[in-house]
């Protein structure tokens, strides 16, 4: 419920002079940056918490609006969301993204509360601000590890499958095609068993990065797994080439870019190579069978004798 204070009438500012001291004393003490403006939006006082935060003095801030502080885009903000808690008073949570005074970006809580006048009326409001950008961007690396491949930086497998899965879907609804490129790394073994597993990891690095040069804007790459990465190959409908073409020589591609893009360990240069198994959606074919299909592809691949691509 919104507080009482005493009447304004004729200036608030005279009743928040009473006890300042104490006041302001209890204020500064908190950790957390507090402020407080009249029903005009201008400020009428704040904790030395946040003098830090929007690095002004007291002197500097008191008596100033939004927009004679912020840029022209930020005060919107602000303004926008003291009318609203004005209009609706109590308690009002958000957060935002903000630019401090020095351009840093700073995401922060804002929990707000208007306070009334003895007459019951909308006086004014006190906030306070939690900064959360580090909880921010914990979060956000929690979720980039919740959907990316730490190594090669694709997609993981489940995400690569959600992704699949909407695809899927759209086709279903002949509202593009879709093919699966799966892809292995022939003889990747012998690498980490002559250089060691950390060598292996680079060279994953390095044929991650040929990947994501060949790709083309509507593939979605992921890691399968171990030595293998899947290829989720999109495209609209009403292409003049069979998409059974524009598939094969699109595996037969990404081949080619890494047989060319030799990589190296210390003097020794070598040449890797792949083997594809493809396999493309058809009325009725889940993804789970496309999946299927492409595995027994790559292994009519391999016993081809490799570096190649199949159906």
């Amino acid at each position: 419920m919104p507080h009482d204070v005493p009447n304004l009438n004729p200036d608030l500012l005279q009743w928040l002079a009473n006890d300042s001291y104490l006041l302001q004393l209890t204020l500064d003490t908190l950790p957390v940056p507090i402020f407080y403006k009249d029903i005009e939006g201008v400020y009428l006082g704040c904790n030395s918490a946040f003098e830090s935060f929007i690095k002004l003095t007291r002197e500097e801030l008191i008596g100033k609006s939004v927009y004679e502080l912020f840029d022209a885009e930020l005060a919107d903000v602000y303004q926008r969301a003291d009318q609203a808690l004005f209009d609706k008073p109590g308690v009002q949570i958000y957060e935002k993204e903000i630019k401090t005074r020095e351009g840093d970006a700073v995401y922060a809580r804002f929990h707000k509360t208007s306070f009334n006048d003895n007459q019951g009326k909308v006086a004014g409001l006190i906030g306070v601000i939690f900064d959360i950008t580090e909880q921010k961007a914990l979060e956000a690396q929690l979720t980039h590890h919740a959907i990316y491949d730490d190594l090669t930086q694709f997609y993981n497998r489940r995400e690569g499958i959600a992704i699949g899965e909407r695809l899927h879907h759209a086709c279903s609804q002949q509202q593009g095609e879709l093919g699966i490129i799966l892809i292995d790394i022939d003889f990747f073994k012998q690498i980490n068993d002559t250089y060691g597993h950390m060598t292996g990891d680079e060279a994953l690095r390095h044929i991650a990065t040929i990947l994501k040069q060949q790709q083309d804007p509507q593939d979605v790459l992921m890691r399968w797994g171990g030595e293998e990465f899947v290829v989720l190959v999109n495209r609209s409908c009403g292409a003049e080439q069979s998409f059974e073409t524009y598939l094969y020589n699109h595996a037969q591609a990404y081949c080619d870019a890494i047989r060319q893009n030799r990589f190296q360990v210390g003097d020794d240069v070598l040449e890797i190579t792949f083997s594809c198994g493809l396999s493309i959606f058809t009325p009725g074919k889940h993804l789970n069978q496309m999946l299927h299909d492409a595995d027994t592809a790559l292994y009519r691949a391999k016993d081809a004798g490799r570096d190649n691509v199949s159906w």
